[in-house]
């Protein structure tokens, strides 16, 4: 399931480097919700189910958060340290990955709101 959400009105530009995320994903033990921002100011949604190709998930997850410059992975805490491994292993960049408190479920509407909200 892939959704688009509507440019907001007005883009924020500082040097502070959470006003520049360009990927946001939650990621749980079944799915994973992946928010990423086009050069146009769209926010695509994309979700990834782990279905029966487990050995993949991880992989399938980074690959849809793509090259971003920068990477928020929130979800529950041995999860999001196995991603942000993938995300690195793959992408040699673990400069763009930003810090952030684990994070319990999320809708995608709130996962839409968190991106816009942190300026991406």
């Amino acid at each position: 399931m892939q959704g688009r959400h509507r440019a907001p009105e007005t883009t924020t530009t500082t040097g502070d480097p959470l006003r520049r995320i360009a990927a946001l994903a939650w990621v749980g033990p079944e799915t994973t919700l992946v928010a990423r921002r086009t050069s146009s100011g769209w926010v695509d949604v994309v979700r990834v189910v782990r279905g029966d190709e487990e050995a993949t998930y991880l992989g399938r997850i980074a690959h849809q958060i793509g090259d971003a410059a920068r990477v928020l992975i929130m979800g529950p805490d041995g999860l999001r340290t196995q991603l942000e491994r993938e995300y690195v292993a793959i992408f040699k960049h673990p400069d763009r990955l930003v810090d952030v408190e684990p994070a319990g479920d999320v809708t995608e509407e709130a996962l839409v709101e968190r991106l816009r909200t942190l300026g991406a």
